[in-house]
């Protein structure tokens, strides 16, 4: 079920990781008259956001305290996250961390992204009165849909491991380690960890020599809130990188950015992608 729905008289926050997921988001928000405050992290977030939010502002990542200090200014009460924060650079022993972010991360049950996000969703309620939005809701008609999305459907070896990779993914997203496979002949060549999901890619082409089947799926019982599967044209790119053209993606719980625009990518490609 879908978390509450978002208060339409009300300006919307956006805390914005990297890629595009952001922009999308911001377009549509825009789309629907709703005003957009966005926090962005110097550096990852894409300043074309600009373009489309009433404010828009950035912190270093790690700079916990100045994030607090600009939402409780904002005056939002309600946010949507959007967009990802590599965990390499969370755990990058050169990211200064103020004390709210190592009190923050110190103090989640474990590291994984499902207990980091819960975690830092209480401490934006405790010390910002803000409520997170399921971003869906100014999104539904970006999710997936449940079949063949291009002209090119899968081989029957290649609906083999779409299947195997949904157990697969669903497998390590059950322990909170990520979300994305890559398969090739019944056999798992790369799981998700801190390096996301198109190093996944890459390394899984790697060992498969090509030809492998790349699975994205939500983590079960995942609060859909938090780190929504989400792929785009980087993924494709990704693939083709590694000789690979198979995409299958959970139908209406993975945002397809930009989707018109991929599908058509897709197709010049003669790649593949499958709602499951």
């Amino acid at each position: 079920m879908w978390w509450r729905r978002s208060n339409p008289s009300e300006v919307i926050g956006l805390i914005a990781g990297q890629g595009e997921f952001p922009l999308l988001f911001a377009q549509a928000a825009l789309s629907l008259k709703r005003d957009v405050i966005a926090f962005g992290v110097e550096g990852l977030t894409d300043r074309r956001l600009d373009r489309f939010v009433r404010e828009a502002h950035y912190v270093e990542l790690g700079s916990l305290g100045r994030l607090v200090e600009l939402l409780q200014a904002s005056r939002v009460r309600e946010v949507v996250f959007a967009g990802g924060i590599p965990k390499k650079e969370i755990y990058n022993p050169g990211t200064r961390m103020d004390e709210a972010a190592r009190g923050l991360i110190g103090g989640a049950a474990n590291k994984g992204d499902d207990h980091l996000l819960r975690a830092f969703q209480i401490f934006l309620k405790a010390k910002c009165g803000v409520s997170v939005v399921d971003s869906r809701f100014f999104l539904k008609e970006t999710l997936a849909p449940k079949g063949v999305l291009t002209r090119r459907a899968p081989s029957e070896g290649e609906w083999r491991d779409l299947r195997f990779g949904w157990k697969v993914a669903k497998g390590i997203g059950k322990m909170d380690i990520g979300q994305t496979v890559a398969v090739k002949h019944g056999v798992a060549l790369a799981v998700e960890g801190l390096e996301g999901t198109n190093e996944t890619i890459r390394r899984g082409g790697e060992l498969g020599q090509g030809g492998v089947v790349v699975v994205k799926v939500s983590k079960p019982n995942q609060d859909l809130r938090f780190d929504l599967p989400c792929v785009g044209e980087a993924t494709l790119d990704a693939l083709k990188g590694v000789s690979s053209r198979v995409l299958g993606v959970e139908a209406g719980k993975t945002i397809m950015l930009f989707k018109e625009r991929l599908i058509e990518k897709a197709d010049r490609e003669n790649m593949t992608i499958v709602g499951l």
